[in-house]
């Protein structure tokens, strides 16, 4: 009997378009920065919609970087108002634009102030450009972005790479009966590629299992994600399969 492991990007409900929950949610357990950004694309003209989330707080002061083939940009929003229930607070979106027609393929939040406290710096937690464009509301305002640095090409053949495997989790781990079963976890790995949180969100209703499926994911060697070259920290969802 074996356990083999399989490994997909988490992929968490979009904030654009959420529906509020009594519970907090998973990304804001978030080791590496209280803050997280999501963007999508105008839909019409140029630019983006960016959306801030936090656990707590009223208010909201960001300087939020994003990233084309080419070019890092800085968008500072500044006296975002946050609303939502007190542990899932959420922003609307707002409007983005850059000095130059670039399209922008990553984003993160670098640093954050809630409710006019002290500014947290974050590690770069990179996160897509989602691809459902944002209809513009009529009359809006847009933040302009500003220019922070030319990249040039990546000496390594490109701007990000998502985590993974360093091989295939698989062991011999016991007979729990002639049937398939499979676990799942979020995982927070930092840029060494090594798990530093994991939270089980599909039991596979065996405790065994499930027991095994957390220690192989702490003592397994990820793979980090790479952003400009540059190891960094992610997520993945991995999912344990036990094949009788």
């Amino acid at each position: 009997m074996w356990c083999k492991a399989a490994a997909f990007l988490a992929v968490f409900p979009p904030l654009l378009a959420t529906t509020h929950t009594t519970e907090s949610s998973w990304r804001f357990d978030n080791p590496f920065c209280g803050v997280i950004v999501q963007a999508r694309p105008l839909a019409g003209t140029p630019g983006y919609a960016l959306q801030l989330g936090a656990a707590t707080g009223e208010e909201l002061d960001a300087h939020v970087t994003l990233v084309s083939d080419s070019d890092a940009y800085d968008a500072y929003l500044s006296n975002v108002r946050l609303a939502g229930p007190p542990d899932d607070r959420q922003s609307n979106a707002k409007l983005v634009t850059l000095p130059r027609d670039q399209t922008v393929s990553y984003l993160f939040v670098d640093s954050y102030s809630i409710d006019h406290g002290p500014s947290q710096t974050c590690p770069s937690y990179v996160v897509s450009v989602e691809s459902d464009p944002f209809p513009v509301p009529p009359d809006s305002a847009a933040i302009v972005a500003r220019h922070l640095q030319s990249l040039g090409k990546p000496a390594c053949g490109q701007v990000y790479r998502s985590p993974g495997f360093n091989g295939e989790i698989e062991f011999p781990i016991g007979d729990f009966g002639n049937r398939r079963l499979s676990t799942t976890f979020d995982v927070y790995i930092d840029s060494r590629g090594r798990a530093i949180s994991e939270t089980m969100v599909a039991s596979s209703g065996i405790e065994g299992v499930d027991d095994f499926a957390r220690g192989a994911i702490q003592h397994h060697q990820f793979r980090p994600a790479e952003f400009l070259c540059t190891p960094v920290v992610a997520e993945l969802q991995v999912r344990l399969n036990y094949e009788p």
